[in-house]
């Protein structure tokens, strides 16, 4: 393949495909000549996502997937094995969010985020690293964030599956370690302008924001196509994120402390909202790249393009 891996005919199985980060990175991929597999709740958006990877010159297969119905996920590999023979690269990027305090949102609301951001995510590592010791090889890249490392109190109960899926993703490292065929790489992203905030349940009383600087989730998508070339065991994109997670290594209580205010003082604008459930307990019809969080025409090109270019 040359010193930069290509993804020409790797099957690809990319979960949250349908918006946001895990429907860049299945464009991504797609443009890169994998063989996708797509699944997230959603049908009607997993079809239109899958259109344009079509458009890119991939071949597509899309497996409506609730990944917090073990049924379902084992569906999901099932027929990504039927279809392509094996999975080559799994990038677990499916995840709801709820923001507000805690005592805020519903019981339902909290099992229901805990089902798709912990139980499901246990779910698809346990159906990949099955299937890659079977075949004896295989990636595994599971999407988390920098709210794994830095608190944010007005939205406790993601935060708390991040850190979850963080102390998952490192575990499973070590699992595979005695196995260089089979590898296990983390990214955790910072703010990102992506449909999440209009998606998540909202009970905070004002309209949810991306944090900014939100990056393009192009640039995200880069760095998942990167990590799963070469799985590192932490990773982020954009330089205010790097610059987050090296300081955290230098004073990580004043660190935690000024991200802490900072995301949370940022992640509401000022307009009110109503009290809303979101997209947990429905998919939304449709899916998008972008939220539209970031400002100017020529600094979205730019995102766009300097994730196109960093793959």
């Amino acid at each position: 393949m040359g010193k930069r891996r290509t993804f020409q005919n790797a099957v690809v199985l990319v979960t949250g495909a349908s918006s946001g980060v895990g429907r860049a990175t299945a464009l991504a991929f797609a443009a890169d000549g994998a063989y996708l597999v797509l699944a997230s709740r959603g049908a009607e958006a997993l079809a239109e996502v899958a259109d344009e990877c079509r458009a890119r010159g991939a071949e597509v297969l899309v497996v409506p997937t609730d990944i917090g119905d073990p049924a379902a996920v084992d569906r999901l590999a099932a027929a990504a094995v039927e279809r392509f023979g094996r999975i080559d690269v799994w990038i677990e990027a499916a995840a709801v969010g709820i923001a507000g305090q805690l005592g805020s949102e519903s019981v339902d609301e909290i099992r229901r985020l805990i089902d798709t951001n912990v139980f499901g995510v246990v779910l698809c590592c346990r159906a990949a690293l099955t299937r890659f010791r079977e075949q004896g090889h295989g990636r595994l890249v599971l999407v988390g964030s920098l709210l794994s490392l830095f608190p944010n109190p007005l939205v406790p109960l993601y935060s708390m599956s991040k850190f979850a899926i963080r102390g998952l993703a490192l575990n499973l490292r070590q699992t595979v370690a005695g196995n260089p065929r089979i590898r296990v790489g983390l990214v955790l992203p910072g703010p990102i302008d992506t449909p999440f905030f209009q998606r998540a349940a909202n009970h905070t009383g004002r309209r949810l924001r991306a944090i900014p600087p939100a990056y393009a989730p192009e640039r995200v998508a880069a760095t998942i196509l990167r990590c799963a070339r070469r799985p590192r065991r932490q990773t982020t994109a954009g330089v205010v994120s790097h610059l987050a997670l090296i300081a955290e290594r230098i004073a990580p209580r004043a660190t935690e402390a000024a991200v802490s205010w900072w995301s949370m003082a940022l992640v509401t604008g000022p307009q009110p909202d109503e009290d809303r459930s979101g997209s947990l307990f429905s998919p939304p019809s449709s899916g998008a790249v972008s939220g539209g969080y970031r400002r100017g025409s020529l600094r979205r090109r730019l995102g766009d393009r300097l994730g196109t270019a960093s793959r």
